[in-house]
């Protein structure tokens, strides 16, 4: 997986040309041979700003611009289609933003995803260049202290920025994003004999090891409404970082879901990156085996078959004038496990600022964020018997006119907050060494081909990812799924 170029950009309009840019010939030049007449050229460093801030809306933001605005534009984040002249586009340009500045890249890519015009069906994991872009642009923004107030760089961080991008991706081909490594191999300390590893370019002196980092995220919308079903999602991703000795080792680890594999045998649920080599399914177990790398996720899976949610929430918002009474019960699930790092309820009220009255809550303790975000901080586990949680409080809303003065939400003035009882409380939780899946990697089953003794380590962890309760007792946000026709009738009428 190879670079084309990559761009450092300014969001401020006044500078019409990157602060840093960088295109690789010989990448270019095989581009031009694979794609054939499909292939688009790298335009100018203005044009190219220009473009880009146009897409993402930096430029005419108030106007509808229908390459960038229209609503079937299929969303690949954080991909972005530029649009060029004559009816041209450089697709996947890769963008992430940091300290106010647009970090972009450009990966080559294989010639029939590039000339396919109906992008819909794509998704990232049939793009795998966009996840080493992404890789070095993070380095990339790692290795020298830009901020978005510099209009060009200083001879120091130009120098800085150069040997980066020389060492970790030269001819375009990423090798390394780390910084560290990076400034190891430009000024190489130490002597002697030391292990170094074929991925790691400068020696380590630890004790060889493997460490698997499990992450899994529950995603959640309970709505508790009749009408509506309530909906859950369950993902996760694992990360190798491997420090082993060798010219080519290879690591073989067996991962174990309980209850998951059925899918993952018929082709779904766990999409593998391009450093594994192999995968094997069993009934509950899929076996990888990959060449060591620098800390990059193995693998991502999907667990549709889990619909109970961890924790249950009922959530009550009434609106009486300028007095909001709160009501929120969360219960934990019979069978989690009741140790927390994180446990709170965020509800926010956007635009307002809010005060408490008669904050009570049956655990934890509550306060106000932000003047606007009440927050219910439960603590690191619930009652032992009970295994709830209960927050009853009355706030009072004060609405926002400018930054120097306040304005009672009451009498005329409610009209319009009705939108206020259609609120949801966020749920953030964080478990270690847990998955609520029961997803694992058993340390015995990790095998190194060149080490017999590797130190092996397995973390897990559970987060929250977009954990909402809604309002009850307001009306639900919801689409419908109406059939196309039947929507243009609708609209006709």
């Amino acid at each position: 997986m190879r670079l084309r170029a990559i761009w450092i950009i300014t969001v401020n309009k006044n500078v019409s040309l990157p602060l840093f840019s960088r295109h690789f010939s010989i990448v270019e030049a095989c581009s031009k041979s694979v794609c054939g007449d499909a292939y688009i050229g790298i335009p100018s460093d203005e044009s190219f700003v220009k473009a880009l801030r146009t897409e993402v809306a930096l430029i005419d933001a108030g106007t509808f611009v229908e390459s960038r605005d229209s609503a079937n534009k299929p969303i690949l984040y954080p991909t972005f289609e530029i649009v060029l002249k004559e009816n041209k586009s450089l697709w996947p340009v890769v963008v992430l933003e940091n300290q106010g500045l647009l970090y972009c890249a450009l990966p080559l890519i294989q010639q029939e995803v590039v000339t396919q015009k109906d992008k819909a069906d794509i998704t990232l994991a049939d793009l795998p260049g966009v996840s080493l872009a992404v890789e070095a642009l993070n380095g990339l923004v790692q290795c020298a202290p830009l901020t978005s107030s510099m209009t060009s760089l200083n001879t120091a961080l130009t120098m800085q920025v150069h040997q980066f991008v020389n060492t970790c991706m030269s001819f375009g081909r990423v090798t390394c994003s780390n910084p560290f490594l990076v400034s190891q191999l430009i000024n190489p300390s130490g002597k002697g004999k030391a292990k170094q590893p074929l991925w790691n370019p400068v020696p380590h002196k630890a004790k060889s090891q493997v460490i698997i980092h499990i992450k899994e995220e529950v995603r959640c919308m309970q709505f508790n409404h009749n009408e509506v079903r309530d909906a859950m999602d369950v993902y996760g991703s694992v990360t190798c970082k491997s420090e082993v000795e060798g010219t080519a080792p290879e690591i073989c680890i067996t991962l174990i879901q309980p209850g998951g594999n059925d899918q993952n045998i018929n082709g779904g649920g766990l999409t593998v990156s391009s450093a594994v080599s192999s995968i094997e399914y069993t009934a509950t177990t899929s076996r990888l085996r990959f060449r060591p790398c620098n800390n990059q996720p193995l693998c991502h899976y999907t667990l549709p078959h889990l619909t109970k949610p961890p924790i249950y929430g009922e959530f009550k918002l009434r609106l009486n004038k300028s007095l909001v009474t709160v009501y929120l019960q969360l219960q934990l699930q019979a069978g989690i496990r009741n140790h927390f790092q994180q446990l709170e309820a965020h509800i926010p009220f956007y635009g307002l600022q809010v005060s408490i009255v008669k904050p009570s809550s049956s655990v934890g303790s509550v306060s106000v964020q932000s003047g606007s975000t009440l927050v219910w901080n439960v603590g690191s586990k619930f009652p032992t018997k009970l295994l709830n949680a209960t927050l009853s409080t009355v706030c009072k809303l004060r609405r926002k006119i400018d930054s120097s003065a306040e304005q009672e939400v009451g009498g005329k003035d409610m009209n319009g907050w009705e939108q206020f009882t259609s609120s949801c409380a966020l749920v953030l939780f964080k478990m270690a060494d847990y998955t609520y899946s029961g997803t694992r990697v058993d340390p015995q089953s990790i095998m190194v081909s060149s080490a017999p003794k590797v130190r092996c380590t397995v973390t897990t962890e559970c987060v929250s990812s977009q954990y909402k309760i809604w309002n009850s007792e307001a009306e639900v946000p919801s689409v419908t799924d109406m059939p196309v026709q039947d929507l243009q009738k609708l609209l006709i009428e």
